[in-house]
């Protein structure tokens, strides 16, 4: 399995443990369930989609019978998808406690996005049937 691949599934992996501890504070606190944004985006986000992500890059050339993913894209992706969701878990944070510092929220939404239009387009192109040169 390719780097890029391996990390967001060890991201994803990491996420649902953290969106699990922070459900069972939720199940045993009132007060905690302030942070059910958090703990939504972390566990369909972090856990969910870095999942797809990992998986993704790692089956679809194999299904394909050709190599897909420009490693270089893969690896950007996966470096905005993980400052993205840590800065989306820092912005729900902020804004649930009213600490103020709302532009944190929508730049990790924005760089999360980015993230996911890169994924778009590499997984169109891998899609794509090879064009072989006659």
């Amino acid at each position: 399995m390719e780097s890029y691949a391996r990390n967001f599934v060890k991201v994803s992996v990491v996420s649902i443990v953290i969106g699990m501890l922070l459900g069972l504070g939720m199940a045993s606190s009132e007060v905690m369930l302030r942070y059910l944004p958090v703990h939504t985006h972390l566990l369909l986000v972090g856990f969910m989609a870095n999942m797809i992500f990992g998986v993704g890059y790692h089956i679809i050339p194999r299904f394909q019978g050709h190599a897909i993913i420009p490693w270089a894209w893969a690896t950007l992706h996966f470096y905005l998808s993980l400052v993205g969701l840590i800065l989306m878990l820092t912005g729900w944070s902020l804004r649930l406690n009213g600490m103020g510092m709302l532009w944190v929220l929508p730049l990790g939404g924005g760089l999360e996005f980015v993230g996911v239009l890169i994924f778009l387009v590499i997984m169109w192109r891998g899609l794509s049937p090879l064009k072989v040169a006659k």
